[in-house]
């Protein structure tokens, strides 16, 4: 049966703990938390190398029902709405040695992370769905986007400065306008949850740049909250095309 989530209790909605998931069976890893979605997909990968590293090999079943609650209706999981199902995907991931990932890293620098190690998992279990692709090519074909010329000029705001030290509108704007001048040709695809630096980035680059204003989410500036919290109406088509 279909429960919707605003008869859920709210805590629930809101849960974002970082505890280990439940291993309740063989070959099964149960996922239990959720927060923002880059969160859920960057602990559904921990603990799924987690279990990779412990038992040498993938596991048979990923549950991750209890996860992306922001961003669906009812409780459901809708994991397969965003990514292809891993039973679909044929990579032939085999354990050699241990992976260095945990759901920490999602803060430290990237260009630290094993890639070679890393790609082969992100492919299986992380490849866009069908609905998703779908939107890539009505996005790509709505804004006559090329991908040569075209750089995302993104700012997360909001909620993310309890987080970690985030730069001013004004240093990714002054970033901007330094690759503007190394390729006059470039067009900014301007991306934020904030929507001070949208129309900052809008009124900077009016003849360099486009926001896809029909698909995605935007808030004036609070540090309180994020965008997903108040934007509930078609939530999962929403984060789709997001």
């Amino acid at each position: 049966m279909l429960v919707p989530l605003n008869k859920l209790k709210r805590s629930r909605l809101l849960k974002t703990s970082m505890a280990a998931p439940t291993q309740y069976a063989p070959d099964i890893v149960k996922l239990n938390h959720s927060a923002g979605f880059f969160s859920c997909s960057t602990v559904r990968l921990a603990h799924i190398i987690k279990y990779f590293n412990e038992n040498k090999s993938l596991p048979l079943f990923v549950d991750s029902l209890n996860q992306y609650m922001l961003y669906k209706r009812y409780n459901t999981d809708v994991t397969f709405h965003y990514y292809e199902h891993y039973n679909s995907r044929h990579e032939n991931i085999e354990y050699t040695n241990d992976i260095d990932f945990f759901e920490d890293k999602q803060y430290t620098f990237y260009k630290d992370l094993d890639f070679p190690k890393l790609v082969p998992l992100v492919t299986k279990y992380f490849s866009p769905s069908t609905r998703v692709k779908n939107n890539i090519s009505m996005i790509m074909d709505k804004y006559k986007i090329d991908p040569e010329n075209t750089c995302a000029l993104f700012h997360r705001g909001l909620d993310k400065v309890t987080e970690t030290k985030i730069c001013t509108h004004e240093d990714k704007l002054e970033k901007a306008q330094q690759l503007l001048h190394e390729n006059p040709n470039i067009i900014f695809m301007i991306q934020s949850d904030e929507t001070e630096f949208i129309e900052k980035a809008k009124t900077m680059f009016p003849n360099n740049s486009f926001c896809c204003e029909d698909e995605i989410v935007h808030m004036k500036h609070d540090p309180k909250t994020m965008v997903d919290f108040k934007n509930r109406d078609g939530i999962e088509e929403k984060a789709q095309r997001f």
